[in-house]
């Protein structure tokens, strides 16, 4: 069996890092080791390591506070830390079900490629508790299958594209970086960078064998700041000009739904594309968007300008 090495970025939350470990040791694939990377200064990880007694979890502090997006991004190196053939992100406040190692080693394998999404099942974390909530994160986008960079970048029109925690690569055969730097700080453009970055093909399993957990609290105000606008903006003008009408007709296939295709309408109309027939959107709230988006486009400035260059 060989190594899968497993990245745990955590930040003072000892009881959920707890169970994230618990569920790496219940996995039927039992050839992996774990380094727990501890972003916070008081360094609460440690007990938790040191009383799970398992010389497979390795305690990774961090001499400095990174914060969270540097702590993320540093765990998604795609090379080996510690000669790892296999390797993915667990976050602190997630686990696994037992088949998770297993069976992502024998999709990659039976399907050739290197890097791997699979769904994860949303929970809602509530009173110590973790409930399902009947939902997937990717399952509505992705179906089985091996996908092309250019269509898991279509998906960005609708979601994030890949999740942190469904990815699964092997440490040998990527040629993507999976990094995306400092330049790129909000968790939600952390991922809409790491799905650009992958410029191979790559295979969705849509059985969900881990679970990202949602707490008990309403979306923070930073989501919809202009500032976050503008760089989500920038993200859909930079595919636009660089793959033309070819993504737009590839997101438009997968626009089924009336509410998918209003999703998409306004999202071309936020990256300022009017050569499109928008039928969900009216005409009126079809300008309105529009002229927002381009007082957005003319006002803020661009935090990406540097990297998205076509």
């Amino acid at each position: 069996m060989q190594l899968c090495e497993v990245r745990v970025p955590t930040y003072k939350r000892p009881d959920l890092l707890k169970r994230a470990l618990n569920s790496l040791q219940s996995q039927t694939y039992r050839n992996w080791c774990a380094l727990v990377y501890d972003d916070s200064p008081d360094q609460e990880g440690r007990s938790v390591v040191e009383d799970l007694q398992d010389s497979r979890i390795l305690y990774k502090p961090h001499p400095t506070n990174l914060g969270r997006s540097k702590n993320i991004d540093f765990a998604f190196c795609p090379e080996a830390y510690v000669d790892g053939t296999y390797a993915f992100v667990l976050e602190d406040d997630n686990y696994l079900f037992p088949e998770f190692i297993e069976e992502n080693i024998d999709s990659l394998n039976r399907n050739q490629v290197s890097i791997l999404l699979r769904n994860q099942e949303k929970r809602l974390e509530k009173n110590g508790e973790s409930m399902p909530m009947n939902a997937t994160t990717r399952g509505k986008w992705f179906a089985q299958g091996v996908y092309t960079p250019e269509q898991l970048y279509a998906r960005l029109f609708f979601c994030e594209g890949i999740s942190n925690g469904g990815l699964f690569w092997s440490t040998q055969t990527i040629s993507s970086d999976l990094q995306v730097g400092a330049q790129v700080e909000h968790s939600w453009h952390q991922e809409l960078f790491r799905t650009l970055k992958i410029q191979e093909k790559i295979v969705f399993e849509p059985t969900p064998l881990c679970v990202f957990t949602e707490f008990e609290r309403t979306y923070r105000k930073i989501n919809f700041a202009p500032r976050h606008n503008r760089g989500t903006q920038a993200v859909f003008i930079y595919l636009i000009k660089r793959y033309g009408s070819a993504i737009v007709q590839e997101a438009h296939n997968l626009a089924v739904e009336p509410i998918a295709q209003s999703t998409l309408e306004r999202n071309l109309l936020n990256a300022l594309y009017l050569k499109y027939g928008f039928q969900q959107t009216s005409r009126l709230e079809s300008l309105k968007i529009f002229v927002k988006s381009v007082v957005r486009y003319y006002v803020y400035k661009d935090p990406f300008k540097d990297i998205l260059a076509v």
